[in-house]
């Protein structure tokens, strides 16, 4: 047979069952701490310095910019999305940016160093 609980000791039970939620709530909001995404933070020179090597080898795939552009930008876009889909991680618009420059100054390059028959630097000195 089943016992059947009181008011009081059911409210008790709502009201501990809430605060336990509340609690693990709390507790994995503030595990992460506080975000920070620094324009100058460590991983932005890595950011450049990936999409600028993309960018070098986008422009020998494409000989239109924009679109060598593009390809170098995928990449970082991706790994973006990928951050935003983990926990106490953000999609980082200045990570973007950086993948951004580091993207068109790897296009420039690439087609400066390179050109569209290879070594083109020699005819620019």
């Amino acid at each position: 047979m089943r016992a059947a609980l009181n008011f009081p000791t059911r409210f008790s039970l709502k009201i501990l069952a809430t605060l336990m939620i509340l609690a693990g709530l709390a507790g994995s909001a503030e595990a992460c701490g506080r975000y920070h995404d620094d324009w100058g933070g460590s991983d932005k020179a890595a950011h450049f310095g990936v999409s600028a090597a993309l960018g070098v080898g986008a422009s020998r795939l494409s000989s239109d910019p924009w679109t060598a552009f593009g390809l170098a930008l995928v990449p970082g876009v991706a790994k973006e999305i990928y951050d935003s889909q983990q926990d106490c991680n953000r999609f980082s618009w200045k990570d973007l940016a950086w993948d951004a420059v580091g993207a068109y100054v790897g296009v420039r390059a690439g087609n400066w160093v390179l050109g569209p028959t290879g070594a083109s630097y020699r005819l620019s000195f």
